[in-house]
């Protein structure tokens, strides 16, 4: 019979569990805004790569919600125009099929999504391309919602003949399984920092 894991209560820590909890907060909240491009690390962002490369995305970003909760940030994309968005662009919550995700907490697999009215075309106009398939998950960590991942499938305005091929469930669920990883490798370097152990393992 295999052997159960156990790890007993420490009663020593009781005192310290607030304070860990407060600075986690603080940590969180820091990462959450400008911090997060210097925290998200070659580690996080090879494993989101790989997780996009898996279900076929030509890219994908990471959107956090600025501090007022009224914008969506791009604050990591894998695409090769990462610099015209990360930092730059911001999606307002009243539009756009990302900004559904924010409000219901639920994931979107969506295809044809050019041609879909609820979607805000205005990043799209920017950069000259049609969004054809998205994947758009709730991205969480410390306890809260703190954005979005999306995963794309894209195509130049000017291309004609048939669309690329959507999206279905199983990418659905594989980009899931990649966010719910990185939010447990975001959670644990957290916990890192706020114990000193950053750079000591």
């Amino acid at each position: 019979m295999p052997e159960r894991l156990t790890v007993l209560n420490d009663d020593r820590l009781t005192a310290v569990r607030p304070i860990i909890s407060a600075r986690l907060k603080e940590a969180a909240a820091l990462v959450g805004g400008g911090a997060f491009e210097e925290f998200f690390d070659d580690t996080m962002r090879a494993l989101l790569r790989d997780g996009l490369h898996r279900i076929d995305a030509d890219e994908g970003t990471v959107w956090l919600l600025d501090a007022t909760r009224s914008f969506l940030m791009p604050r990591f994309n894998s695409g090769p125009r990462a610099a015209e968005l990360v930092g730059r662009f911001r999606q307002t919550l009243r539009s756009g099929m990302i900004s559904m995700v924010v409000a219901t907490e639920q994931p979107i697999c969506e295809n044809e999504v050019h041609k879909n009215q609820q979607q805000d075309k205005t990043l799209d106009r920017q950069l000259g391309l049609l969004t054809c398939a998205m994947i758009a998950i709730p991205f969480y960590f410390s306890g809260e919602m703190r954005g979005v991942i999306s995963g794309v499938r894209l195509k130049a305005p000017e291309e004609t003949g048939k669309e690329p091929a959507g999206f279905g469930l199983d990418d659905l669920n594989a980009l899931q399984l990649t966010a719910s990883v990185l939010t447990r490798m975001i959670e644990y370097r957290l916990l890192s920092l706020v114990l000193g152990r950053e750079g000591h393992e």
